[in-house]
């Protein structure tokens, strides 16, 4: 005896349905996800700060968008399954617990106007001893409500699914195909949602007898592996025939109401296998095909429609009369009050699922996004060593193309090699930084070839400090005017200066004491501004750059006693001097002199005299 649960005889209070535990964690996934995210961005990624500042945002909005849809669809389903679970729950309250486990469960949809009006009435839920079987009337909440009752059942979710059709209900040819399309989408939804393919019964109900005759089974297959739809109706014929051979011999009403039977249900099982079968095995929409395991037909009380699609099948395939005894009438009030029986004997034979706990699959799903995190840890870290070594390459290279002439030039890729240097070091002493490490660190024996690089490094020889100029190589006897041929003196002279253009010239000229003290002081300053004007016009640097004085015979550099201490004395003296700025007031107790110079507190102030 099937036990029936009506809708509004059963709620249901307390804790037993605030929540099932074996629901995928969404919510979780999505933090642990963001978590492993933000934690590449700020140990390992390669990209600048600003780059992973504007990544963590990202994430984090992306996290937030995932959690509220999340939040959402867990809403949705309770709403939608509520009252159904509550019913299922209400129903086994007072059975055993391991019952909803050990017993089939069974989703049932179908024309909530015709099958299962007929098959449920106004109940949710029905109980009976092969399966509990729960109804399903909308296909948008379908698999909210497969996902729920697979919660329900501690991970084990429907162990199938029974698709119920009055094969003399449909009527026209779109609105058949239109509802089988939409169910078939509903189904693989559900199929999505539980994390396997629903094991499909089709069982077709066709008006064949009356109520006087005796009971008709179910007619069809069923077992684990989908169906060959080509080869079900021979199969169907063949128990067709054994049922008409089982007859009694003796009453010959039930052998002819037997046969009328068996011709109309292998006649719909045809029409069915052309019509119904196929479109809910239709996979042109990119869906994987339904798992079709077990399907029936079955006569129930009634006569046959004749305008409906299967009616119009068999009236051209079997030219069948619309009952065993012409003029046999059934009122619409007993035909509205037909009696459906469950699809039991196709259940049977369909095995149960197993247990599909959401929890190792989350954690399987967990570990693989941490294996994703480390693969693109080490990828980052792979990359920025490379970077890293071909950084310091790059500037050893660099360094070693330099010529030493270019002092300048070296200095600056030396300091590069010296930075790259003090990292490696700091990497050595500290420790290396993950988005280095894991394995791809090569920094360490790029250490000695940059120190040993760097220890190699020669100065270039400082410049002479003073150049001196035989004046009388340059000038004639008491004359101010460079020689013609005194250009091949200066040359070098001018080399020196290009060579050292941050530094000023200070030109100095010298005479011996023969002459007129005032006289000599002239003509040495005089001299001293005819090389200054040749220096200035042959490098083309501005005339401030230099200065000049004259010392006439003031500064001997030897005895002017002898001829060749007055040649000596006879000079010009181009000195290089570092360009130094006064940047602080020179106070003036703090000021001494010492041969032209001052001293500030904490700064020199250079002059030229």
């Amino acid at each position: 005896m099937a036990q029936r649960l009506d809708r509004s005889d059963h709620t249901l209070t307390g804790s037993r349905l605030t929540g099932y535990p074996n629901g995928y964690p969404y919510r979780t996934l999505v933090l642990w996800i963001s978590i492993l995210a933000l934690i590449w961005l700020t140990l390992s990624s390669p990209w600048s700060a600003g780059w992973n500042a504007c990544g963590a945002m990202i994430v984090v909005g992306l996290a937030l968008v995932a959690t509220v849809v999340a939040t959402r669809r867990v809403r949705a389903r309770r709403e939608a399954t509520h009252h159904l679970l509550s019913a299922v729950d209400a129903a086994l309250s007072s059975l055993p617990a391991d019952l909803k486990r050990n017993t089939p469960l069974v989703l049932v949809i179908g024309d909530t106007s015709g099958t299962l009006g007929y098959v449920f009435g106004e109940d949710l839920v029905r109980i009976t001893d092969a399966a509990i079987w729960v109804r399903g009337d909308d296909p948008v909440r379908l698999a909210h409500l497969a996902d729920a009752l697979k919660r329900w059942r501690e991970g084990q979710g429907p162990d199938a699914l029974a698709y119920l059709l009055a094969a003399d209900h449909a009527t026209g040819a779109v609105t058949l195909q239109a509802g089988l399309r939409r169910w078939r989408s509903a189904i693989g939804e559900a199929s999505r949602a539980i994390g396997y393919p629903l094991p499909v019964c089709v069982a077709i109900y066709a008006r064949a007898m009356d109520r006087t005759a005796d009971e008709s089974p179910w007619f069809g297959v069923s077992g684990a592996q989908p169906l060959q739809f080509d080869n079900l109706p021979a199969l169907i014929a063949r128990r067709l025939a054994q049922y008409i051979r089982v007859a009694s011999p003796g009453i010959q009403h039930e052998r002819q109401s037997r046969a009328y039977r068996a011709a109309r249900l292998d006649a719909v099982t045809r029409w069915a296998s052309e019509t119904v079968l196929p479109a809910l095995a239709d996979t042109q929409r990119g869906m994987p095909p339904l798992q079709t395991v077990a399907f029936g037909v079955t006569a129930i009380d009634g006569l046959p429609a004749a305008d409906s699609l299967s009616g119009e099948f068999v009236a051209k395939l079997t030219a069948l009369p619309l009952s065993p005894a012409q003029g046999a009438v059934i009122s619409q009030a007993r035909q509205k009050q037909t009696y459906c029986p469950l699809p039991e004997a196709l259940i049977r034979g369909i095995p149960l699922q197993p247990v599909r706990r959401a929890l190792p699959r989350a954690l399987a799903h967990a570990f693989g996004w941490l294996a994703v995190y480390f693969c693109a840890a080490a990828a980052a870290s792979a990359w920025q060593n490379r970077a890293l070594v071909e950084r310091v390459m790059s500037d050893m290279s660099r360094y070693k193309t330099i010529a030493p002439a270019r002092d300048a030039a070296r200095v600056d890729a030396l300091n590069a090699v010296k930075r790259d240097r003090d990292e490696l070091e700091r990497y050595a002493s500290v420790g290396v930084p993950p988005r280095l490490g894991l394995g791809f660190y090569r920094g360490a024996s790029l250490l000695p070839s940059v120190g040993e690089l760097i220890a190699g490094y020669q100065p270039p020889a400082p410049a002479p400090a003073m150049i001196e100029l035989d004046s009388m190589s340059l000038f004639r006897s008491g004359s101010a005017v460079l020689n013609p041929g005194s250009n091949g003196v200066l040359v070098s002279s001018l080399d020196l200066i290009k060579a050292h253009a941050n530094k000023r010239v200070l030109i100095a000229g010298h005479t011996d004491s023969v002459g007129n003290p005032a006289s000599n002081l002239k003509l040495s300053e005089a001299r001293a501004a005819s090389v200054r004007d040749w220096l200035a016009d042959a490098s083309g640097i501005a005339l401030t750059h230099f200065a000049i004085q004259g010392y006439g015979d003031t500064r001997p550099k030897a005895l002017n006693d002898t001829e060749a201490g007055r040649a000596a004395n006879r000079r010009v003296e181009i000195t290089l001097v570092p360009e130094c700025r006064d940047t602080e007031r020179v106070s003036p107790d703090s000021k001494s002199r010492n041969n032209g110079s001052s001293t500030t507190q904490g700064q020199t102030a250079c002059s030229i005299e």
